[in-house]
């Protein structure tokens, strides 16, 4: 009995032994695959903010930064780069009411409420306390990979300053367009200013003709694009007249000491070409008024035109528009050649510390501050 039971075991155990054998090996489970990092961008016209353009999920970053840019532009505006990313997350962008100013700010976290918050802050900087009431978002998919910041121009944007009752920009106008969209000329020349100027049509050029001042300096305008009837200032602000820019000369205290408070604290002690310089301020007023140079429309007659760069005289080295315009001409520095023009007013540093306002012929270039309205 016990021989016969240790046989059937056997059988059993051989048995089972051989049904292992002939299961078919299970293949291992695949590896999770993990998606392809993907982009997005927002892209702005950094003058007014009011135009804008998403991306989101592209595969590079070129694809999505031109895809932002290309939709901004599509709107209307004159718009850069100025948020990029990868990975899983959202983007939010806020403005204030185009009645209200110009306001924006944006942000980025890993929820597009986090993004939010982080927006409606950045806005808050520039729009004086009046609530950012504009919200857009756009995300990527999960999955994606980890939320990287690539590029954000968050510390690049300066905000208002408000002095006395008035609230001005405090940088140089950079736009590459009028209010409504029609794009103003370029001078990349003398050659090419000179020819914009002698035809009384707008035009700008940066100075030394150098695109790397634009960043920082803006660009300088003639008297003809800031007049045109298109609009130079974006929506919301304007060309500030004679009697505003008086206002704010006043304020500070009066024509010899304002200057110290508008000037930048650099950049003012480089001597003009008769080795005068006005010195340096304290830019107590946050208007950062810096030396951005000039372009004067008698200088590109001679046989290496240094427009842009050459200070005459006591002149300064950085003047801005007014949008007052002071009649005819009182001197034609070409002899006819371009005939009378009507002349504007520049706000202007002078000798003693003096600050005033001046008649400038219209075919010079000079920057542009804005004021809100």
């Amino acid at each position: 009995m016990k021989k016969s039971l240790l046989v059937l075991t056997l059988i059993a155990v051989s048995f089972s032994l051989y049904a292992q054998k002939k299961q078919p090996l299970k293949k291992p489970a695949a590896a999770a695959k993990t998606a392809a990092s993907k982009y997005g961008a927002l892209a702005i016209d950094r003058s007014n903010g009011f135009y804008y353009g998403w991306s989101f999920d592209y595969p590079t970053l070129a694809e999505a930064e031109k895809k932002a840019a290309e939709e901004c532009i599509a709107k209307g505006g004159n718009c850069t780069v100025v948020l990029s990313y990868s990975g899983a997350g959202c983007a939010a962008y806020r403005t204030v009411d185009g009645s209200q100013g110009t306001a924006y700010g944006w942000g980025l976290a890993k929820t597009k409420e986090e993004a939010d918050a982080i927006a409606a802050k950045e806005c808050l900087k520039r729009s004086g306390g009046v609530t950012p009431a504009n919200f857009v978002w756009s995300c990527n998919s999960a999955g994606t990979g980890i939320l990287k910041e690539i590029y954000n121009a968050s510390d690049e944007i300066e905000a208002p300053v408000t002095v006395g009752t008035q609230t001005w920009s405090n940088r140089n106008l950079d736009v590459t367009a009028f209010r409504n969209g029609d794009p103003i000329p370029e001078a990349k020349n003398a050659a090419e200013w000179q020819e914009f100027c002698k035809n009384n049509k707008p035009a700008y050029c940066y100075k030394n003709f150098d695109p790397a001042n634009g960043k920082k300096l803006g660009k300088l305008y003639n008297f003809h694009a800031v007049t045109d009837s298109r609009g130079l200032a974006p929506k919301g602000w304007h060309v500030p007249s004679k009697g505003e820019y008086e206002t704010l000369i006043a304020f500070l205290g009066g024509k010899y000491e304002a200057g110290k408070k508008l000037r930048a604290k650099t950049g003012w002690d480089q001597a003009d070409k008769n080795g005068f310089a006005y010195g340096n301020g304290s830019n107590s007023s946050g208007l950062n008024f810096l030396a951005s140079g000039q372009a004067w429309e008698n200088e590109y007659d001679g046989p290496n035109p240094p427009v842009s760069s050459v200070f005459k005289g006591n002149n300064s080295q950085g003047q801005w528009w007014s949008s007052t315009i002071d009649g005819s001409s009182r001197w034609n520095d070409n002899g006819g050649q371009y005939g009378y023009y009507n002349n504007g007013f520049t706000l202007y540093f002078g000798t003693n510390n003096y600050t005033g306002l001046g008649s400038e012929a219209p075919q010079r270039g000079f920057s542009v501050r804005l004021i809100r309205d």
